[in-house]
């Protein structure tokens, strides 16, 4: 009779669920990263990486600068030869300055490179945000079908419970059970509701989370289907493992740079003026006039803190080391604390078959029983209060194997 009546649910349950919409948390996930600003927040991260490598690439070019000035002095050279006109007071030019670096490519490749990795250490941050929406969303998805199954098995046992009293309550009726018989089950019945109440409560506030992080309606009227999880991956593709190397890459840019900036610099360089009095200072008319050369710069102060800043970026440098082997190490033992739950659980599931059917045996001579008067009411809730916990536990037991292998492929990365 329990099979009938469970077969009877779950085609009513068929049909309605034929009109909802089926979710995958494959789906979920995918929703969540989609809608969660972090996703939006990596286009600016690349847009903003793309104008700082502009602006190192305007360095390429000549730079230039407008000067001029306009100048009185309180006094000036004066001559006494014939034809000859000394300084004049007032003095004024304006003019353009150029300098070419001939030796700041290497260095602006480096840069150029530079600002590249952090961009992807920008990303490689984005992508632990999104990391923990993932793993966020596939817990709320398993407590959903945690909920949806254990509803399940409450519903067929209340459709069990509802058999029996009407049975007991003709006995009763017609004097051969007592009543205390029947007030046994209904008060078994009003539990049963309660506890669907709850659980439809706890599905409610689980997918109105889901709606918010997914941006899509979902309600409780979804059939969420079990995760596809056959596969178990060996490969680790953490997104902070990929940041910690980012970091290391980028301190190697960095000290690699220091080096290069520290070197000797060679520039051309011109200067064009139209003014007076010009380099020709007994020449007191306004003409152009213009002066252009090589010339070398070496900063004496860099060379002297460049080994300070070197120590600095090894520090740094063995400093991500530490909190990559930190993370590494957290990660391999939760990874395989999982692995254990799965193993666990598959062993588990086995024993359970086993009671399930044994239980449903005994439930039916049970249900015979108590037709027969052989048994109360309370030894008859006893035995199906372990059928339904058996039943549970078997239902339990899968979606947590199955939820418990998403989650170490999430422990992956995956």
């Amino acid at each position: 009779m329990l099979k009938r009546l469970f077969t009877g649910i779950v085609a009513f349950s068929g049909i309605a669920i034929a009109n909802a919409q089926q979710l995958r948390l494959e789906q979920m996930v995918d929703k969540a990263i989609e809608h969660y600003p972090a996703t939006k927040q990596k286009e600016y991260v690349r847009a903003l990486g793309k104008e700082s490598e502009k602006m190192i690439h305007s360095n390429e070019f000549p730079q230039a600068s407008v000067t001029g000035q306009a100048t009185y002095q309180s006094e000036v050279t004066k001559f006494n030869f014939p034809g000859i006109v000394g300084p004049k007071p007032d003095n004024y030019n304006i003019g353009v300055d150029l300098r070419y670096p001939l030796t700041e490519f290497d260095v602006l490749r480096t840069r150029k490179e530079i600002e590249k990795e952090k961009t992807e250490n920008g990303l490689h941050q984005l992508d632990i945000e999104l990391q923990k929406v993932r793993e966020r969303v596939t817990v709320i998805y398993g407590n959903i079908l945690l909920q949806k199954e254990n509803k399940k098995i409450l519903q067929v046992r209340k459709s069990e419970l509802e058999t029996q009293r009407k049975k007991v309550a003709s006995a009763v009726a017609n004097g051969a059970v007592l009543k205390s018989n029947l007030l046994i089950l209904e008060s078994e019945i009003l539990s049963t509701e309660q506890k669907l109440t709850d659980i439809d409560a706890t599905v409610d506030g689980l997918t109105q989370e889901l709606s918010l992080l997914t941006g899509t309606a979902v309600t409780a009227a979804n059939e969420f289907l079990m995760p596809a999880t056959e596969t178990i991956q060996t490969a680790v593709n953490r997104p902070e493992l990929k940041l910690f190397q980012s970091q290391l890459n980028l301190l190697g840019m960095q000290d690699k740079l220091l080096k290069k900036e520290n070197r000797a610099k060679l520039f051309l360089f011109g200067q064009g003026f139209y003014g007076r009095p010009g380099y020709n200072f007994l020449n007191q008319s306004f003409r152009p006039y213009g002066i252009a050369g090589v010339g070398i710069n070496w900063s004496i102060n860099n060379a002297a803190t460049q080994k300070i800043k070197q120590h600095s970026i090894a520090i740094n440098k063995q400093i991500v080391a530490q909190q990559q082997a930190t993370f590494e190490l957290n990660l391999q033992t939760a990874m395989n604390q999982k692995q254990t739950e799965i193993n666990k659980y598959q062993s588990i599931i086995l024993k359970d078959r086993e009671i399930v059917n044994k239980r449903k045996e005994i439930l039916q001579v049970a249900s015979s029983q108590l037709e027969n008067g052989a048994i109360t009411s309370t030894e008859y809730v006893t035995e199906l209060n372990a059928e339904n916990t058996a039943e549970l536990n078997l239902l339990f037991h899968q979606v947590q194997q199955a939820i418990a292998k998403v989650q170490y492929n999430a422990l992956a990365g995956y």
